[in-house]
């Protein structure tokens, strides 16, 4: 399997749903095209909610990978990783390192300050390094302290 190019960690995140759609929509202001991966289909769906109404200015727009409309639109959410498009980015909004690593320029990682979600992201850092890939990281609490 050929390494992606680049995983990220944000980490220190006070609410990983805003940290996600502003990372969404910052990705979508440079024309990448995004799949988001959920663990589950409630989840998907808690996603597909949030990616609607979070938003302060506005909505992005996004689908399921199996919605007619999918080749057309930026962001695709769902929790079926066969299904998904080949695209510019992954979120992984998973507990776990997602299959076809390798048809993504980046992965993006996105983790809360809970005692669990470190530990979780610990062990998905490590599976990564597993695949040959070094993350980067990034720490959004001390990126925000910044004058």
């Amino acid at each position: 399997m050929a390494p992606v190019a680049q995983v990220t960690f944000y980490f220190n995140v006070k609410s990983r749903e805003q940290a996600l759609c502003q990372l969404v929509g910052k990705a979508m202001t440079q024309k990448l095209t995004i799949n988001v991966l959920a663990e589950s289909e409630s989840a998907a769906y808690a996603l597909d909610r949030l990616l609607w109404e979070l938003p302060q200015t506005g909505f992005i727009p996004h689908c399921a990978a199996d919605h007619p409309d999918a080749a057309r639109t930026p962001v695709i959410v769902d929790y079926r990783v066969e299904k998904m498009p080949v695209r510019d980015a992954l979120f992984n909004w998973t507990d776990g390192v997602p299959a076809g690593l390798d048809r993504y320029a980046r992965v993006i990682e996105i983790v809360d300050q809970s005692d669990e979600a470190r530990a979780a992201a610990r062990t998905r850092w490590r599976a990564y390094q597993a695949h040959g890939i070094t993350p980067d990281s990034i720490d959004l609490l001390e990126l925000a302290a910044r004058p």
